[in-house]
This record gives C-alpha cells, structure tokens and sequence, in this order.
C-alpha cells in the first residue's frame, strides 16, 4: 500500500492519500489538487507527489528489521 500526506504539499488540504499502487496514489492527488482549486498542477507539486509517496509496507518492514 501507498500512502502520500498532502498537507504541506496542496495549501489547506489535510487528506492522506491511501491506494494499492503508486500510480492511483499519484492519480487521486492530482484529482484533489483540481479540488482544491488549481486547474493546472503546478510541476512541482507533480514532483512533490512523487517525492514524499512512501511504501506504507516498506516502511513497515525497516521499522520491524
């Protein structure tokens, strides 16, 4: 599973972001971006997105080893 925190990343949003691959995680933020009042993504937050989208089970596994 693929977690992204959007708080810090979309001004005022406060949603964590939760799907079974990273692809629906990234396609969900862009989709609440548009919510949220941007028309066009900014690059940025597109690299944002990408940048701090974790592996909710791979860091699990680090926590646990």
């Amino acid at each position: 599973m693929y977690e992204l925190d959007c708080s810090g990343i979309i001004p005022g949003c406060a949603r964590v972001i939760r799907a079974d691959s990273e692809s629906e995680v990234f396609r969900r933020a862009v989709i609440q971006a548009e919510r949220m009042g941007y028309n066009r993504v900014p690059t940025t937050m597109l690299d944002r997105f990408r940048h701090e989208m974790i592996d909710v089970d791979s860091e699990a596994t680090k926590l646990a080893g």
